[in-house]
């Protein structure tokens, strides 16, 4: 259709629409090809209704329409089903198009970067409008741009033709993104390489766009914290680090202004408004995972927002766009992620996963299997305690499977009909214990293994198990537990800032020193988010961690790593 090669998407939806509800016969084409082109409008909500209204369709022109139209929040699996319904060589070239762009959305929202990239290159061999063909680009960019540099220097090894142009660029282009003199260089010696590549027509203005964006500094920071309620201590310390770390930076003149508010998960729309009404150019926050959730859910966002804390909703369109929005939390499952992380590397491949029975440990245990399982590690069992002391000692059995011994050698008395001698012994086939647990329940736990004779394995846990003040009198009992924390509690990061917080804070609750350094880390990060996310092999010493950022656009932090000897805390040699 005529209206389909000017880019008139919405007029050719309307038609194929008009044409789905007068030719009976051929309704289900007509709608297929109506929602196709309602989604290059823009109106997905339209495709996927129109498909609703003629459902049953089977053709491969329908199922495309089906991949095409399907939301990827909720998911990847049913789009890649239809789309794999959909025959590639049935289609026509500009269905083709749609099958290759669609197949490189799927990708990319399943993480693979490297397919999603293939996908979208493969698209542009196809005819599409100008318009919607610098969109393509840019797909294809943000694939590439989320690439680690092993994985470009792999493609770009294996590349032919256009797709090594493309590889190209992202090599030469991604290292000097951040400078725009540095960029304009190295495009123009890759535009002498490259002359005919189609990238030159749409996406080098869209570069230099993204690399002015990276320099432009925030003018004025709103901070968005509930200040009342259950986490008003948390935000009053996160609060107190982030405006030590604005005091602190150099050049009075040349700081940011911030402004606080209040903000909890029922007012933090109507408070993000107000303070983007009120000039704010950078949002950091909100604190609450349900007032992340709240921002996540809108269209657009409209300047750079951090959210202090991860959402658990994804590929929605305020999130997926380039226009900068960040997550960076202290969360469990970063930290679960750091244990494993540290346990492979230390050589250990078979462990025992120890969990309370609360949605903390379920997330905690959850995060810890996905990241142990892509290592390729192998969990024994998984092992869950409440907080009793006989719920203690049980969980530790079962982790042994002291559990089973004793049960043998009560079905052994009751099969002789006398009394034996009996010595349980635990299983010999774990390499590590990781444990995920606040203080009380470490304490509890860990002389439970002794006494199993398990004090010969190696054991490993999140910061939880350690209160964040040295007190060895009840540490003891947590001798030889490793445990990765951040750095500014040993003293080995911004030492300075931990003292002046320890003399002007001395009463505050133990774990206020640690949101403490989370606000420090939270300003001073605001001028390299960009970087990191346009350099995924960027780090940031921070106070918290080791900083970079994943293709999702979260900061992760890499810990450091202690053992306790005599109650206290000693940081490891990495």
């Amino acid at each position: 259709m005529s209206r389909i090669r000017s880019g008139d998407f919405l007029g050719a939806a309307q038609e194929y629409a008009r044409l789905a509800a007068t030719a009976t016969p051929q309704s289900a084409r007509y709608s297929a090809l109506a929602a196709i082109a309602y989604v290059d409008a823009g109106d997905s909500d339209s495709a996927r209704a129109i498909l609703q209204s003629e459902p049953g369709g089977t053709s491969a022109i329908y199922e495309l329409a089906k991949a095409s139209a399907e939301d990827l929040s909720g998911g990847t699996d049913a789009a890649a089903a239809a789309l794999g319904n959909a025959s590639y060589n049935s289609l026509t070239p500009y269905q083709r198009n749609v099958y290759k762009r669609t197949e490189g959305r799927i990708e990319l929202a399943r993480g693979n970067f490297g397919a999603a990239a293939a996908a979208f290159v493969a698209a542009d061999a196809y005819p599409l409008p100008a318009e919607a063909r610098a969109e393509l680009h840019k797909d294809t960019w943000l694939a590439l741009s989320r690439m680690d540099d092993t994985d470009l220097a792999a493609g770009m090894a294996n590349a032919q033709g256009r797709e090594a142009g493309w590889y190209a660029l992202a090599i030469s282009a991604r290292a000097t993104l951040h400078d725009s003199a540095a960029l304009a260089t190295s495009v123009e010696n890759w535009r002498a390489s490259h002359p005919d590549h189609p990238a030159n027509a749409s996406l080098i203005e869209y570069l230099y766009e993204v690399s002015e964006s990276l320099a432009a500094q925030a003018r004025h920071i709103a901070l968005l914290l509930p200040f009342s309620g259950h986490y008003a201590n948390a935000a009053n310390a996160i609060k107190d680090g982030f405006l030590s770390a604005w005091y602190a930076a150099a050049g009075s003149s040349g700081r940011p202004i911030v402004s606080v508010y209040n903000a909890d998960a029922e007012t933090i729309v109507a408070v993000y408004d107000t303070a983007v009404a009120n000039g704010a150019d950078f949002i950091v926050g909100p604190l609450e995972k349900p007032a992340v959730e709240a921002l996540m859910q809108r269209q657009e966002l409209p300047v750079r927002t951090m959210a202090l804390n991860s959402g658990a909703i994804t590929g929605t369109a305020a999130t997926a766009n380039e226009t900068g929005f960040f997550q960076f939390g202290l969360t469990p499952e970063n930290e679960a992620a750091s244990v494993a992380d540290k346990a492979w590397s230390d050589g250990h491949t078979r462990v025992v996963a120890m969990t309370p029975q609360t949605n903390w440990g379920r997330r905690v245990s959850g995060a810890f299997a996905q990241r142990w399982e892509n290592l390729g590690g192998t969990i024994l069992s998984e092992v869950t305690f409440g907080g009793e002391d006989t719920t203690y000692a049980g969980a530790v059995k079962q982790a042994l499977n002291i559990d089973l011994s004793e049960a043998r050698a009560a079905e052994l008395r009751r099969a002789l009909g006398r009394t034996i001698h009996f010595e349980p012994r635990r299983r010999a086939d774990v390499d590590a214990i990781v444990l995920a647990g606040f203080p009380v329940s470490a304490r509890q736990l860990l002389p439970q293994f002794r006494y199993f004779r398990a004090e010969s394995v190696p054991m490993y846990a999140t910061s939880h198990a350690y209160s964040g003040r040295n007190n060895p009198g009840l540490d003891q009992d947590l001798d030889g537990l490793r445990f990765g924390d951040m750095p500014w509690l040993f003293g080995t990061s911004d030492s300075a800032n931990r003292d002046m917080f320890r003399r002007n804070w001395p009463d505050t609750a133990a774990g206020s020193g640690r949101l403490f350094a989370f606000g420090l880390d939270a300003y001073r990060i605001l001028p390299y988010l960009f970087r990191m996310r346009h350099q995924p092999g960027l780090r940031i010493p921070g106070s918290t961690g080791v900083l970079h950022m994943d293709s999702k656009g979260h900061v992760v932090r890499d810990l450091a790593w202690a053992q306790f000897a005599s109650g206290i805390p000693v940081p490891l040699r990495e």
